[in-house]
């Protein structure tokens, strides 16, 4: 008789790599749709872009914007 908790090799793969891509999409809706208006809104709405002479750019929220 098979032990009911013996794991099956190719379920755990499945669920490891589904576990995988559920972060990545989550990791990636944080990133695009949460963290900047959560960091204006923390920011009372006030935030620029202060741009490098390479030409890159770097998005500051609140008093940060003054220095």
């Amino acid at each position: 008789m098979e032990n009911q908790w013996t794991a099956r090799p190719l379920k755990v793969v499945q669920g490891v790599v589904i576990s995988s891509l559920v972060i990545v999409v989550l990791a990636f809706i944080y990133g695009k749709f949460v963290h900047h208006p959560l960091r204006i809104w923390l920011a009372d709405g006030e935030w620029c872009v202060r741009f490098s002479p390479d030409g890159s750019g770097k998005v500051l929220y609140g008093s940060e914007c003054d220095r």
